[in-house]
This record gives C-alpha cells, sequence and structure tokens, in this order.
C-alpha cells in the first residue's frame, strides 16, 4: 500500500488541472484535516466514521455548507482510491447529502453550445470530442479509453466497458455525432484501435491534451467549461426537454437515483411545459 502522503499528492496532480486553483487547494486541506482526525487507516474507514466526523464538525460550529463542500472533497478523493483500487469499497459512496434544488450544476445552454460548436468548426478532430461528449454524456476517461470496435454504427450506440466502479454500459449516440465522428476517423489512415489519437497520432489521446483545449476554449469565448461541463449540459438538456430521471441516471451510468436529483427542476419546468402544450 502507498503511502497516504503520496496518494493524496497524487489525487491532487490528477485534479490540479480539472478543478480550480481554490477548489483543489481547499480539497487538499478537508481531506488532511479528515485523515487527521481520524485515527483510522485511509483504507479502513467506513461510513460510519464519515459520519461522525460530520457530527465532530457540527459540534465545532461549522456551517452546514463548509461541511457539503469538505464532504464533497472526501467524496471525489475516495472514488479516485477507489478508481485506483487503493480501497476494496467507496465508504462515501452510501452518505447522501441534501441538495438544495436550486443548486444546479454549470451548463452549456444551447446557444453556448452552438458557440462551441463554431469555434472548433474545421478541426475535425476536437469537433468530434465535443460531439461524442455532448450526445452521450461520458465521462473524460471513458472517452479517452473508446476503442474503433466499441462504436455499434447501425445502432448508433458505444460500448462503455470500463465506466465508472468497472460496470460495462451502452451509450446512445446522435445522427449529428455520427456524421463528425466518421469524417474524423475517415480522415486518418492509421490501424490504431483507438477512437481518437494523441498529439503525434501514435496512440490513445490523453485526458490531459483535452483538458488543454477547454483551458483554450474558455479563454477565447470567455465562457466556463471543461470536459465535465458537456455531461452536465447532456443531462439538464435531457431533463429540459422532459426525459424521465431515471433515464438520465441510465444514460449517465449512476447507480442511485440520488445522483441525478439535481436536475429535478429542469425535468419539473419541462412537465409543466408538456401540460400546457397539451391542454
Amino acid at each position: 500500500m502507498k503511502a497516504i502522503n503520496e496518494i493524496v499528492q497524487r489525487f491532487i496532480d490528477e485534479y490540479r488541472n480539472r478543478l480550480a486553483l481554490t477548489t483543489i487547494e481547499y480539497y487538499e486541506i478537508a481531506i488532511r484535516q479528515f485523515l487527521s482526525y481520524s485515527d483510522k487507516a485511509f483504507d479502513k474507514i467506513k461510513t460510519r466514521d464519515i459520519r461522525n466526523w460530520m457530527q465532530y464538525l457540527e459540534s465545532r460550529a461549522y456551517k452546514i455548507s463548509s461541511i457539503k463542500f469538505k464532504l464533497s472533497a472526501l467524496r471525489l478523493f475516495y472514488q479516485y482510491c477507489y478508481e485506483e483500487k487503493h480501497v476494496s469499497s467507496n465508504p462515501i459512496s452510501l452518505l447522501n447529502l441534501p441538495q438544495r434544488e436550486d443548486q444546479l450544476p454549470h451548463y452549456l445552454e444551447y446557444d453556448q453550445l452552438t458557440q462551441l460548436r463554431q469555434h472548433v468548426e474545421g478541426n475535425l478532430k476536437q469537433r468530434a470530442v465535443i460531439e461524442v461528449l455532448y450526445a452521450t454524456g461520458i465521462r473524460l476517461r471513458e472517452l479517452t479509453a473508446m476503442k474503433k470496435d466499441d462504436i455499434l454504427w447501425s445502432e448508433r450506440m458505444i460500448r462503455i466497458p470500463k465506466g465508472k466502479g468497472m460496470k460495462e454500459r451502452m451509450v446512445l449516440f446522435t445522427r449529428t455525432c455520427a456524421e463528425h465522428l466518421k469524417a474524423y476517423l475517415q480522415s486518418r489512415h492509421d490501424e490504431l484501435p483507438f477512437v481518437f489519437l494523441g498529439l503525434h497520432n501514435k496512440g490513445g489521446i490523453s485526458p490531459r491534451g483535452i483538458q488543454y483545449w477547454f483551458e483554450e476554449y474558455r479563454n477565447t469565448l470567455e465562457i466556463y467549461m471543461t470536459p465535465h461541463t458537456l455531461r452536465h449540459t447532456f443531462a439538464s438538456h435531457l431533463a429540459m426537454k422532459g426525459m424521465p430521471l431515471s433515464g438520465i441516471q441510465a444514460l449517465l451510468g449512476h447507480d442511485r437515483p440520488h445522483n441525478v436529483k439535481v436536475y429535478t427542476r429542469l425535468y419539473r419546468h419541462a412537465q409543466k411545459q408538456m401540460y400546457d402544450d397539451w391542454m
């Protein structure tokens, strides 16, 4: 088992360019605060240990917003540890936090998505990446691991064999996505299995390579976005069009319904709109 300080540092390095600088700094403080509080090894922590910490923070008059932020840090850290096989289970995955209904994840409005598409027009690879992320809602690491054999063109489906928790699932993609994905693949002259190639076309693209693109998009378009923003955009747009939350949950690959409750307000608005259209 690697030393915990090394694991925490690798976690910080992994997310340094995926989160705001202040966020990752506060996350590191929160993680180390919890590890200092607990008298157990980090891989022996149980859900009740985290609940005890919550109660401790409440007794020290921490605001509920601060406690939620600290728990968000722990949730992401233990998710990372689980995916990297440093722990056998995620002790915080079963710990539900109350979400205010008006706290929606950041997503792109339709006109912002149009600006992004126009910005990369002519770049076959970048346009294809954007279309796949938006049309499927997959995670960045799921996209970079995709192989050409995972695409079922006739069904417009993609097999995601190594998603979160190592569970295989199928995702759908649109005809627009198919058009741009085919255009990119047909422009290549290699036999490599990866759907998206890296800078020198010698292997699969890295998550960092795509994150770098999004940094440029943010600076040029002056619209905050990350690759994960397109996952939230996918779910938010489906909710706004009235897709049941259970369907969104399945497409996102979430095991538990509470993970998609943040989209409830958009879904209810869509239901009301459909009702008004029909009545």
